[in-house]
């Protein structure tokens, strides 16, 4: 995995920039600021923090987006994503997915996985991960080519103290804290506690996306999908 260094918004190309969420209460990290800070400013604070473990479980957070995408399950970004985010990525997901070729589309994208951007303050552990992503399905090219390929920015954030397990592994049983593969899921193999979360205190703030339409998602909740009214509501859980 690749490591830059203070990658801006204006460095990633042209096309308009969507933004849903906000950084964590008290936070000075930002998709949309210049900021400061290094992957140092975290192992400062967490000597086991790995940057190649912690890219290999944000491209499989984002092979998340593309299964709930698929399956047409925005719950199985829920445990990963703060609330906010969820609510407009949710929201979009179920409007565009009415659509059935949108639907095929989004399943079928893969995605780049770069590390932006790391900072730690008082309030926060930081870390902007940038996704590159392509249709790749057959059916791409029944598209416009800009619309077949965007970027995507994800503000992942964790409370100041946090710490990564002792191996270096961002993904771990939140039971007996034991390494899991971020490729799997279901059972801790130790302990045999659900593991579908594995989120290490890291929550996704923040997402910035020059992906097509995405209008919808960023804010602009007059507008929906082709042939579609009104904006879906995700579905919500219930409290107990």
């Amino acid at each position: 995995m690749r490591w830059h260094h203070e990658v801006s918004v204006e460095d990633l190309g042209s096309g308009e920039w969507f933004v849903a969420g906000s950084p964590a209460a008290g936070s000075s990290a930002s998709l949309t600021g210049t900021g400061v800070g290094s992957i140092d400013s975290i192992r400062a604070i967490d000597p086991a923090f790995n940057a190649d473990a912690f890219a290999a479980w944000a491209g499989s957070v984002y092979q998340r987006a593309i299964a709930a995408w698929r399956d047409k399950s925005p719950e199985l970004l829920r445990p990963v994503m703060a609330q906010e985010v969820w609510d407009r990525y949710a929201q979009y997901l179920l409007t565009a997915s009415t659509v059935a070729l949108a639907r095929k589309l989004m399943s079928a994208a893969e995605a780049t996985t770069t590390l932006a951007r790391a900072s730690a303050d008082a309030h926060s552990q930081s870390v902007t991960v940038l996704f590159a992503v392509t249709i790749t399905a057959a059916q791409a090219s029944l598209i416009d080519e800009q619309a077949r390929h965007w970027q995507e920015r994800w503000l992942f954030q964790r409370p100041a103290g946090s710490r990564t397990h002792v191996s270096g592994s961002v993904a771990v049983c939140p039971v007996c804290g034991a390494p899991a593969d971020p490729a799997e899921s279901g059972r801790c193999p130790y302990c045999h506690s659900d593991i579908t979360t594995r989120t290490a205190g890291w929550l996704v703030t923040q997402v910035a996306t020059t992906m097509h339409g995405a209008s919808r998602f960023g804010g602009r909740q007059d507008m929906a999908a082709p042939g579609i009214a009104t904006p879906l509501q995700p579905p919500r859980r219930e409290e107990p």
